[in-house]
């Protein structure tokens, strides 16, 4: 017996070799999730953005000659990915868009961006799977943190794609799409939106919102006025989907009491589980005729009740919508320009968090906007569901005639921001990317 149960260690122990001898021989194709690290929630929703300054071997270089490719199982095999180049505004280019490109189509330049998903890289590829059949590796990018790791791969000159795609914005009908999300909006007015469905929310079949509002107010006088986004004249001019985001380029006008108020435009860029909504204007100096004047971009949210919402100078007890007799007092929810995350929690598989984006010197006061059909309040057109449910945005004064501004809202959504990795920790990596180290092969 004892020499059988020595038998059995040493065979045990063999075995054990044996797999590890043959998972090292294939490569590190079969690196385990405990190998590698497991993504937070916040990580494995995030889009890698690199900019080409960060890849001096491919400046001036033409994009169509290039790929991402990651291990997957016992091989190296091409992501969904996308170059973009840059605009004269700093957003991306859209082609067929009024705004001019700064720079080369085509070409990589060191405004121009590379995009892909964290969720589609692997582990790192061993000797045997860098040699391609076809094509060369340029570069390995490395992305390390905390004990996790993942590695994409530049190839060039390799004709694999994928054939995954993340994104598409229907121009007929106004819908966008994700894997995750849609939105419709007016086919004839980008600025108008209706039914939001995200997976997993409410079985997918609930509209999360009333409607977005984009609102400016104004007094001439002792005459106030409003213009709210669905009288705001607006054209999509242009779209680009890639395989990772959609572009969307639109063009919009804004008069108030007879004063052009605006040339305004908007460079929408929806991911996955993300929607960019930047609207750049210039209000010129004869506006200033006009005083009060006031910007308001907000979500009405559709029959939340107990919704959480929070602010980032607010308490860190939530408002708890509709509730009058629990949760926090609006009124002390606060935010300014270096301080601006807004968001919201269900606890039904879906968390929103904003962020207010604007211009490089623009220092207006930004303040938050919260409404509750709990204070009764009147009808707050346009709506489509009766009250507020909650109302929730930014409040935007002080604005500088005579200068070029941008106004955006960056919008990320998840199942679970607040419970998995806690709401503090998943604003910290929406706003620190993992570390990239770029190594040339």
């Amino acid at each position: 017996m004892q020499s059988f149960s020595i038998f059995n260690r040493v065979y045990r122990a063999f075995s054990t070799l044996f797999v590890i001898v043959v998972g090292l021989v294939a490569g590190q194709a079969y690196a385990s999730p405990e190998m590698i690290g497991e993504l937070s929630e916040t990580r494995a929703m995030q889009v890698i953005i690199i900019k080409g300054e960060k890849i001096p071997t491919l400046l001036n270089q033409a994009s169509d000659d290039y790929s991402i490719m990651a291990v997957s199982g016992d091989k190296l095999t091409a992501i969904p990915f996308q170059f973009d180049d840059w605009n004269e505004r700093g957003f991306p280019y859209v082609p067929g868009g009024t705004l001019k490109i700064d720079g080369v189509e085509g070409i990589i330049e060191p405004q121009d961006e590379l995009v892909f998903m964290l969720r589609d890289l692997g582990p790192q590829a061993d000797d045997v799977l860098k040699n391609l059949e076809e094509g060369s590796l340029l570069a390995e990018l490395a992305f390390v943190e905390d004990g996790v790791e993942r590695y994409a791969y530049i190839v060039k000159g390799n004709s694999q794609r994928s054939d995954k795609k993340y994104t598409y914005y229907n121009i007929e009908t106004g819908l966008l799409k994700t894997t995750k999300y849609s939105l419709q909006t007016d086919p004839d007015n980008l600025l108008v939106w209706s039914d939001m469905l995200y997976e997993g929310y409410e079985g997918g079949t609930k509209t999360i919102l009333d409607t977005m509002k984009l609102r400016v107010k104004a007094r001439l006088g002792f005459i106030k006025a409003t213009i709210s986004n669905n009288l705001i004249p607006s054209e999509v001019v242009a779209v680009k989907n890639g395989p990772v985001r959609s572009l969307i380029a639109l063009d919009a006008s804004i008069s108030i009491f007879g004063v052009a108020l605006a040339d305004a435009g908007a460079s929408v860029t929806m991911t996955d589980q993300t929607l960019q909504f930047p609207v750049y204007l210039t209000i010129p100096k004869a506006a200033s005729i006009l005083s009060n004047l006031l910007l308001e971009v907000s979500l009405d949210f559709n029959d939340m009740p107990d919704a959480k919402v929070r602010t980032e100078l607010g308490p860190k007890e939530p408002i708890l919508a509709g509730n009058e007799d629990k949760g926090g007092n609006p009124e002390d929810y606060n935010i300014d320009l270096e301080h601006s995350w807004l968001s919201l929690s269900t606890e039904k598989d879906w968390d929103i968090i904003a962020f207010f984006s604007g211009k490089t010197g623009f220092k207006p006061t930004l303040n938050a906007l919260y409404k509750d059909s709990r204070y009764n309040e009147k009808a707050d057109s346009p709506e489509r569901f009766e009250g507020s449910a909650p109302h929730v945005g930014y409040l935007v004064e002080d604005i500088v005639y005579g200068e070029s501004i941008v106004i955006g809202i960056d919008l990320f959504f998840d199942d679970a921001f607040w419970s998995k990795d806690g709401l503090e920790n998943s604003v910290h990596m929406l706003r620190n990317p993992m570390p990239l180290s770029v190594n040339i092969i």
